[in-house]
């Protein structure tokens, strides 16, 4: 059953951190990153992008990017590309070349991921660069499969990347959280598919503490209420980032549900049992005993026998009965020791 907990699924109310939000986010990413509304228009570009042109903010900003940074006579071929991209709504790869700063001229590799956001697309541009060829045109490349899931994985690196900016620790606590689920959901048979959306979700699913103030989220001390609660939103507000990538939709139900309840006493939506995903479950019990059995700058890691004894604690309560018995079988048997866990 699920309970109407709306206090916890209300949007942001001030707008203007939504923006803040995002931007910290794509300024964290380890690409050069641009966004453009529907009409082309250059809307954000983070520090990388701006370097590799050769431009600051106010150049760039409100301008096309087409008529910005492409040389006059690939213009109308970047129109077809842009125009092509929009009709279709998918993952676009392309070379161009390009004119920085002073007419400077680089040769481009983008990729271009439609974001939906209710009934509008922005468009992520990422670029890498490469050796200028005089003769460059606008080239859209045909993608496979293997290609574009190559390109997926790059995607979510650099949205990894700026996650693990949100605070200390954050990728090994991820890439542990990730082993550790993938080893339960193996254990349940699992399929592989499903397998792969788990792993993408474990190594996202504090994406959005880069939303929570940074007073709050590297306090030294015990939260306040309302501090608790700010902290609280972090699965909604990285849930809402993931939604606006089309080809993420699936993990969105299972970052979102990493910190709900069996019982419905979790956050943000208060759902409870098997109402909140399985993939959520099984994360939810892979990051909890990861935060318990790893070192904190605040404190020693938990003993293993500690850590079962809170874990069987949290049974009916937090943690799913079926599946937290399974996984603390495996413990005691040693199965997770023998992966370094």
């Amino acid at each position: 059953m699920k309970k109407n907990n709306s206090k916890y699924c209300k949007p942001m109310k001030n707008t203007m951190l939504w923006g803040l939000f995002f931007e910290k986010l794509l300024e964290h990413m380890n690409a050069s990153v641009m966004v453009t509304d529907s009409s082309g228009t250059v809307i954000f570009a983070n520090k990388l992008c701006l370097e590799m042109l050769g431009y600051h903010s106010k150049d760039v900003l409100g301008n096309n990017w087409i008529t910005k940074i492409i040389p006059r006579e690939k213009r109308a071929h970047a129109k077809k590309i842009f125009s092509s991209l929009k009709k279709e709504k998918t993952l676009c790869r392309f070379d161009s070349p390009i004119m920085g700063h002073e007419g400077v001229k680089k040769y481009l590799n983008w990729v271009v991921v439609p974001l939906k956001q209710k009934r509008k697309y922005l468009y992520l541009f990422m670029g890498k660069g490469g050796k200028y060829e005089p003769r460059g045109e606008v080239e859209v490349h045909e993608l496979n499969r293997e290609e574009i899931l190559t390109e997926y994985d790059r995607i979510i690196e650099a949205l990894f990347s700026a996650s693990r900016i949100s605070e200390p620790g954050t990728a090994q606590h991820a890439y542990r959280v990730m082993g550790i689920a993938v080893l339960l959901a193996r254990k349940i048979g699992l399929g592989r598919e499903k397998i792969e959306a788990l792993k993408t979700a474990a190594l996202l699913h504090d994406l959005g503490k880069l939303a929570v103030d940074e007073t709050i989220l590297f306090k030294n001390g015990k939260l306040t209420k309302q501090e608790f609660e700010e902290m609280k939103m972090h699965p909604h507000w990285g849930e809402e980032v993931i939604k606006l990538v089309c080809f993420l939709k699936e993990i969105v139900p299972i970052m979102a549900g990493h910190h709900e309840n069996w019982d419905g006493s979790g956050y943000p939506r208060g759902i409870e049992g098997k109402d909140i995903p399985l993939e959520a479950r099984i994360l939810c019990i892979a990051d909890i005993y990861e935060a318990l059995t790893a070192d904190r700058p605040y404190r020693k890691g938990f003993t293993v026998d500690e850590a079962v004894i809170i874990i069987r604690s949290e049974v009916g309560r937090k943690l799913d009965p079926r599946l937290t018995d399974i996984f603390l079988d495996m413990v005691e048997k040693g199965e997770l020791a023998e992966e370094g866990f």
